[in-house]
């Protein structure tokens, strides 16, 4: 055992978690708050990107079915992982203000609460949208749980295993539009699958002393984790742009989405080789996870006009 590992698992024998007895009444913002709103909307926008670049809105009840489903399946598993991290996020800056930490909100009543949430959104999936749909959905909550969260503190591989739970979701709008998966759908999920390797990069770089307190198996705390994480953006990277450009080798997209792609995939390029070039990755770290957040949507943004107008 290292001495971060040493460290984080003596912090969480000694962390103490509120009993139900301490728990204090919960604001409606301790809910909000314990659905990860912002890594449920970029499920939820996915998604809905997803379907737009499939069809524009013909058809108001499965897009609405698409919104209100994703969002509660994306709330529920993210509730389910606040669970299941409750001790880890106890000992890290950045999760010790959670609702679950601070003893606002009983984990009892979070498991309850994830779980109903969850199996409310497949089930409107399954019956308001198309069946692949919400078997896609049910693995995404699924992977993402059971999978992804407990490998965090067994292997650092648990970053790819956790990328496929976050690509999911506009494939789901895409068979939601399609009723099938083509080719285009398969690569709107390449994509989110390569995208998020550099942006989580990005972030185990920023957060690591945060990752090690929690006792996570990152690449980044790992022997010479400075060398792998630089060459893992770099080469996922590469592969996001290759992926990107298959619409347009495949001739399936327009100019429009051409143009985008070409100077979207130089913008993160760029980035992800200042990361992978510099000796202090604090400054370029954050400059690739804020290129990586313009990215995606403004990728997606093209993909859906281009494929409105041609």
């Amino acid at each position: 055992m290292s001495l971060g590992e040493s460290n984080a698992a003596s912090l969480e024998s000694s962390t103490p978690l509120a009993t139900d007895a301490q728990v204090t009444k919960a604001r409606l913002a301790d809910y909000i708050a314990l659905t990860k709103p912002r890594l449920s909307l970029m499920s939820i926008i996915t998604a809905l990107l997803g379907y737009f670049a499939a069809d524009p809105i013909k058809n108001l009840p499965v897009f609405f079915a698409l919104t209100i489903g994703t969002s509660l399946a994306a709330a529920g598993a993210a509730i389910l992982n606040q669970w299941f991290e409750r001790r880890p996020d106890a000992l890290m800056h950045r999760t010790a203000d959670r609702p679950l930490p601070r003893g606002v909100i009983q984990p009892t009543t979070a498991l309850i609460l994830g779980l109903l949430t969850s199996f409310i959104g497949v089930g409107i999936l399954f019956v308001w949208t198309h069946p692949i749909t919400a078997w896609l959905g049910l693995a995404t909550v699924l992977i993402y749980i059971a999978i992804y969260t407990p490998l965090k503190r067994v292997t650092p591989l648990s970053t790819e295993i956790g990328a496929l739970p976050g690509a999911i979701p506009p494939l789901m709008g895409w068979v939601a539009a399609e009723g099938m998966v083509t080719t285009l759908g398969w690569v709107l999920f390449g994509i989110l699958l390569t995208w998020q390797m550099p942006h989580f990069m990005a972030i185990s770089w920023m957060y690591r002393e945060d990752y090690e307190r929690g006792g996570f198996k990152m690449l980044v705390l790992c022997n010479h984790g400075a060398t792998k994480i630089s060459y893992a953006a770099i080469v996922y990277t590469i592969l996001l742009i290759v992926v990107t450009s298959i619409p347009i080798v495949l001739s399936i997209t327009g100019p429009i989405y051409a143009i985008g792609a070409i100077l979207l995939s130089a913008f993160i390029g760029i980035r992800a080789w200042q990361f992978f070039k510099a000796t202090d990755k604090d400054r370029p770290a954050r400059s690739l996870f804020f290129a990586s957040i313009i990215h995606l949507p403004l990728l997606f943004a093209v993909l859906v006009i281009d494929r409105w107008v041609f």
